[in-house]
């Protein structure tokens, strides 16, 4: 099991403090799986353990940023430091929709425990959703089933696999014509973020790095994330993809502004700082405001 003293945020935010002065005046050193392995290793020095929050997770493994800063040999983006051999320091939650997905990442969750040491991990099957009214959610998803249609087996594995959504009529407008044939509506557990880890004895205020990658609805999930957690409790690393935010703003663009806009302004207001990593958005928390508006 890991230990079970958690890192404290502000000891957290003295370490990334640290770790932005010296890294990020050289922007290419300014990454997210740099920070991620420092805080592990300290956290593995003072026998406390990390939590870092994934939304969005898939199964664990493709192209997945914890999985390549804490589990991948080889991958070490901090000068002169080895591989983690034992990850028994970090206690990671993921939540992941898309039932395909989630039975992968639990088996890549085994596997890791198995050959890393992990000693606890918690898996969270369900959507996030803001609407306080529900409690399950009509969610949109590609049937994945080895008996699917032969065209549904025929698209391609991103869009099968990514694909899912809560927003129906985006999923309606995107697969056009192999909706009716190919998309599932299935009802699934959904709530807020704070509701779904506290189900599982997860406080927020625990959570050092939250990591979002939900096709475009990023700004969505932020947005009602920093409304329900207290502002003091705010994890200092926030990264999430904008590519697909940016696709979207091309095609369906918002009322008032973009949706890559919208966010930036959120977390701006709130102290973050941006490093634009190619296709996401490193945002790091380096002094909390004296006043923040939560309009």
């Amino acid at each position: 099991m890991p230990p079970t003293q958690f890192m404290q945020l502000q000891d957290i935010r003295d370490a990334i403090k640290c770790w932005y002065d010296f890294n990020c005046p050289r922007k290419a050193a300014c990454q997210f799986a740099s920070i991620g392995q420092h805080l592990l290793h300290l956290a593995i020095q003072r026998n406390e353990t990390l939590v870092t929050l994934q939304v969005g997770a898939m199964d664990g493994k493709s192209n997945d940023p914890m999985y390549e800063m804490f589990v991948e040999e080889g991958k070490q983006f901090m000068y002169s430091r080895e591989s983690f051999s034992s990850l028994v320091n970090w206690l990671p939650v993921m939540i992941e929709p898309v039932p395909v997905n989630y039975a992968g990442m639990v088996d890549t969750y085994v596997d890791i425990a198995k050959s890393k040491g992990l000693g606890c991990a918690v898996p969270i099957h369900a959507a996030v959703s803001y609407d306080g009214t529900k409690t399950e959610c009509p969610f949109c998803r590609v049937n994945t089933a080895d008996d699917a249609p032969q065209r549904c087996r025929e698209i391609p594995d991103w869009m099968r696999l990514q694909i899912g959504t809560l927003d129906c009529e985006h999923s309606y407008r995107f697969f056009n014509k192999d909706f009716d044939l190919c998309v599932l509506q299935d009802p699934l557990p959904c709530s807020s973020i704070d509701n779904l880890l506290r189900k599982k004895n997860v406080s927020p205020e625990h959570v050092a790095m939250l990591q979002v990658d939900i096709e475009g609805y990023e700004y969505v999930l932020i947005d009602g994330f920093l409304k329900e957690v207290p502002d003091e409790s705010l994890p200092p690393i926030i990264h999430f993809e904008h590519k697909v935010m940016r696709d979207q703003d091309k095609q369906n663009h918002l009322n008032i502004s973009s949706r890559l806009e919208v966010v930036s302004s959120m977390l701006t207001e709130r102290g973050y700082t941006f490093h634009d990593e190619g296709e996401d958005y490193l945002a790091i928390r380096l002094n909390i405001p004296t006043k923040v508006s939560l309009d």
